[in-house]
């Protein structure tokens, strides 16, 4: 697996193989960590757009973390 952008305390973004991974530490007093598998337009917007694009992605899963918990990946 190669660690693609690493923000301390925030989200690690792996690639492995042909599959983004993204990792968001989640929570206020009780925090966990919560790894999705980015799809398709997801890996495009990154491709196009960069850190930029995770930044607010996960944003929204640390503001939001029940809305992905369905994409959970382990």
């Amino acid at each position: 697996m190669q660690v693609l952008i690493k923000r301390n305390w925030q989200y690690i973004l792996y690639k492995e193989n042909q599959k983004y991974l993204l990792e968001v530490v989640c929570g206020g007093a009780a925090m966990f960590e919560l790894k999705i598998a980015l799809n398709s337009e997801e890996i495009d917007n990154y491709l196009s757009h960069g850190e930029i694009f995770i930044d607010k992605l996960a944003e929204k899963i640390r503001n939001s973390p029940g809305e992905y918990l369905a994409r959970k990946a382990e």
